[in-house]
């Protein structure tokens, strides 16, 4: 049977983060969840990565600014993505802490979340032991006006200012987003975890805890980041989970391999780049067999 996690606040940066807690033994795993989902979907990927390794890992998935339960502040600018690693860098120092040998934790991301994962690692590799990518978002950084460019473009941010926050009912959420991608292709169990999380009673219903508002901000501010000045200083052993349909350009993914020390590379049959959540038991078996081999 799976255990359930704890809710907890952890605080970092001056902003306090919800956060879910499976106790267990360190080192400390910390996950850090894709723009607009949350803490909660990496549920079925946690208990598929404990059965792997046969132990009781502890593992502790956050919410990041203006996600979830975590403090969102107003300004656009706060959501830039060298604030992000910056939050993942102190998450990461503050749980190794708490441990009683303060060994350094290994990182999990997925999607903008690897990107401040690895950004992260990069600013203090001292504070990481082993990271996992999972399809992290990867672009050069954009000249201006550069439409091509994943943070040039604003049309991810145009799409989620038009994005229907509010609901009449859980169920009714359930239903119209079941019924749309990328939600189509999530596993029922990622999809259910991740709707208690990401949807708040309002008094006339449910919304969406991330404002498409927040959302659009979080995607405005991959601008802010540049990773490739970083990623020659990360030091841990990277494993690379892509989906058989991966959105990662090869040419970067062959640039982030070439730059760092030690990376292995796993890719998931079928999957896309929702991978975490569309296959959660294979990412999450993959996760275990690496950092089992990494012990």
């Amino acid at each position: 049977m799976a255990i359930e996690p704890c809710e907890r606040t952890l605080v970092a940066n001056g902003l306090r983060f919800r956060a879910l807690e499976w106790k267990g033994a360190g080192p400390s795993a910390l996950f850090v969840h894709a723009t607009s989902f949350c803490a909660d979907g990496w549920q079925p990927v946690v208990a598929e990565l404990r059965r792997t390794m046969r132990t009781s890992l502890r593992a502790v998935a956050i919410d990041q600014r203006g996600h979830g339960g975590s403090d969102a502040p107003v300004d656009p600018a706060a959501y830039q993505w060298t604030r992000l690693a910056a939050d993942v860098a102190a998450l990461a120092a503050s749980l190794s802490a708490e441990e009683e040998e303060a060994r350094r934790v290994v990182g999990i991301g997925h999607s903008s979340g690897a990107t401040a994962l690895l950004a992260a690692a990069g600013m203090h590799p001292e504070h990481f032991a082993a990271l996992v990518a999972v399809e992290p978002v990867l672009f050069e950084k954009p000249a201006p006006r550069d439409a091509d460019s994943f943070a040039g473009s604003s049309f991810l941010a145009m799409a989620a200012r038009r994005r229907r926050e509010r609901f009449a009912s859980f169920a009714e959420a359930r239903e119209r987003l079941r019924a749309r991608q990328p939600y189509a292709g999530f596993s029922p169990t990622a999809f259910d975890a991740l709707l208690r999380g990401v949807l708040a009673p309002d008094g006339e219903g449910v919304m969406l805890r991330c404002t498409g508002e927040r959302e659009a901000c979080c995607y405005e501010g991959a601008a802010a980041l540049d990773l490739w000045p970083l990623a020659g200083s990360i030091r841990a052993p990277l494993l690379l989970v892509l989906g058989e349909h991966s959105a990662v350009p090869p040419a970067l993914r062959d640039r982030l391999v070439a730059a760092l020390p030690s990376v292995q590379i796993v890719t998931i049959p079928g999957a896309t780049h929702f991978a975490a959540l569309e296959r959660p038991c294979e990412v999450g078996a993959a996760i275990g067999n690496f950092l089992a081999a990494s012990r």
